[in-house]
This record gives C-alpha cells, sequence and structure tokens, in this order.
C-alpha cells in the first residue's frame, strides 16, 4: 500500500505522504496523494483479498483447480447486473450497483450449477464448461447494450476492463463491509469446506450438512465478487492464480487457506496496480489486462500439467 502511494507517475516522498494525509495543506501533491492514489491503494487490497477468498471456495465447490469466480462466469455475471442496472434502470448510487452486482454473481453461481446438475451431476469438468459458456453469453450481452447506449460506453467501457483508477474512497466505504461479510462466511464454513474436498457423500458421512455449506459458499462468494466488481470492475483471473499460491504456502487446511489467499491477493493486486503504471508509461493499462496476461499464463501451465 505505501509503494502503491508514493509511486506513479510522480514519485513522492515518505514526508509529502505523511502532510497530504494528516496535515492537509491544498498543493497538488496532498490532492493527488489523498484523492487518487489513497483509494486505489486501499480498493486494491481489498479487492484482491475477496477476489483470493472467493477463489479458493469456489476451487473446492467445484473440485476443479483450474475453476475461478472469472471461469464460472461469477465475473461476467456481476458486470451484467450492473450494466442492465445503469443503463436500463438508471441506478447510480454506489450502494445500488454493489447490491446489484452481488446479486448478479449470486444469480448466475445459482444458474450454472443448476444447469451442472440437471446435466448429470457436478464434474468438474462440466462446471467449467457451463460457466466459461455463461461468462460469454454475459459478455455478449453486455456489448450489446453498450453498443446501443453510446452515452453509457465511455463511462462503463474503462471500467468494464477492471482498473482501480479514479476510484472514490466511498467506494472502499460502501464495498468493504460486503468484503467483510464474505470473509466472515467463508472463514465459518473453513471446516466444513474441509471435508467437502473429497466428495458430498463423506462430506455428509462425516456429518457436513452439504447443501447448506454449498449455500453459505454461494452467498459469500457471491458477496466478494459482487463488490470487487462494484468498486473495481471485472478484475480477471485473481480467483484463479491466489488459491494456488495460498495451497503451495499454507497447505490444504481451509481456516489457513482463506487467510493466506486474503493476504496474497491483496499483495497481488496491488503490485498488479502499482505495475500497470509503467507497462505503456505515461499511458496508463488497466490493472484487469495485466492479472489477465498472468491469469492466462498460469492457466496454461496448470493445463499443460492436467494434460501430463
Amino acid at each position: 500500500m505505501a509503494l502503491s502511494i508514493t509511486v506513479g507517475y510522480r514519485i513522492y516522498g515518505p514526508l509529502q505522504v505523511w502532510q497530504a494525509l494528516f496535515a492537509f495543506d491544498g498543493s497538488e501533491a496532498a490532492t493527488v496523494i489523498s484523492t487518487l492514489r489513497l483509494p486505489r491503494a486501499v480498493i486494491a487490497p481489498l479487492v484482491g483479498a475477496g477476489l483470493g477468498i472467493a477463489g479458493v471456495q469456489v476451487q473446492t465447490l467445484s473440485r476443479n483447480r483450474i475453476a475461478s469466480p472469472d471461469t464460472l462466469g461469477l465475473n461476467a455475471g456481476a458486470s451484467l447486473a450492473v450494466v442492465v442496472a445503469s443503463t436500463v434502470f438508471g441506478v447510480g448510487s454506489l450502494m445500488g450497483l454493489s447490491l446489484t452486482a452481488a446479486l448478479g454473481a449470486l444469480v448466475t453461481s445459482l444458474v450454472v450449477f443448476a444447469i451442472a446438475a440437471g446435466a448429470g451431476g457436478l464434474s468438474p469438468i462440466r462446471i467449467v464448461l457451463i460457466g466459461v459458456t455463461i461468462a460469454g453469453l454475459g459478455q455478449s450481452i453486455v456489448q450489446i447494450i453498450l453498443t446501443t447506449n453510446e452515452a453509457q460506453l465511455q463511462n462503463l467501457l474503462f471500467w468494464l476492463a477492471g482498473s482501480f483508477v479514479d476510484r472514490p474512497m466511498s467506494l472502499a466505504i460502501n464495498g468493504g463491509p460486503f468484503i467483510v461479510i464474505g470473509v466472515a462466511m467463508a472463514l465459518a464454513l473453513a471446516r466444513p469446506l474441509d471435508a467437502m474436498q473429497a466428495d458430498d457423500e463423506t462430506a455428509s458421512g462425516l456429518g457436513v450438512p452439504v447443501t447448506l455449506v454449498r449455500i453459505g459458499c454461494f452467498v459469500s462468494v457471491s458477496l466478494l465478487t459482487g463488490a470487487s466488481v462494484a468498486m473495481a470492475g471485472p478484475v480477471s483471473f485473481v480467483g484463479l492464480v491466489v488459491p494456488h499460491a495460498a495451497r503451495r504456502l499454507v497447505g490444504l487446511r481451509h481456516g489457513r487457506q482463506i487467510i493466506a489467499a486474503g493476504l496474497f491477493g491483496a499483495i497481488y493486486a496491488t503490485l498488479a496496480d502499482v505495475a500497470a503504471r509503467f507497462v505503456i508509461f505515461p499511458v496508463e493499462a488497466p490493472v484487469g489486462a495485466i492479472t489477465a496476461v498472468v491469469g492466462g499464463i498460469v492457466l496454461v501451465i496448470l493445463l499443460r500439467r492436467r494434460a501430463a
């Protein structure tokens, strides 16, 4: 976070940061730090932690290590809900968009798992294939809506690429509670998720209420994904990369995994945001493009390992 506040088009020293945060004098440096750098330094780790923890739950529920909120279509569902609410129903409040994004992610998760269950069972490959299909459908509808609403196109196009630029602190204030609730639910479900890594029959035999746990995880993932999308847009592949790093660091126990995924996700998203400032300097790249490149490489490596 300190790096995010100090490094960018201009580099600010610790004294300038201190003055901007605790002795605001109205200077250009103080204004940039307090109104531009600080909000993104807060929103980036919130989004990274939320998507990382959502990824842990999604991979366990689907029993698929290449699943994530992206590949299951949850980001696309949340994005579609936000675009529809903004362009069709005129929703403009930050709280309204946050709730809409969470609802879109929840509905998408229910649709994906319902279709998979009705098509012959919750096999890992089937869930991912259905999720990718739903994601493609959602993104297509978003493009159609934006094409027919040129007034909203410029406002939402950069947001849809995933970015922490020009985000007000009010986004973190409104989205933060949803992230906190989602994380708390994930931690409360950590022990049942340990049992569900095998199969539903084994988990049921150990006394786990599988249906209730799955519903709780759906709600947690929807809150985490929806709040993240509302704050930053669909930042791709964070939910894929982070759980793998967390498992390598702390093992398969979900209590530790969730905490590690939150910390690693926060660091990963913040570093990606800093890197986005220099990739095509002096123009800033969307952070979603940076995470998508890294996530795409990781996905190819994982698929090659599976094929081997």
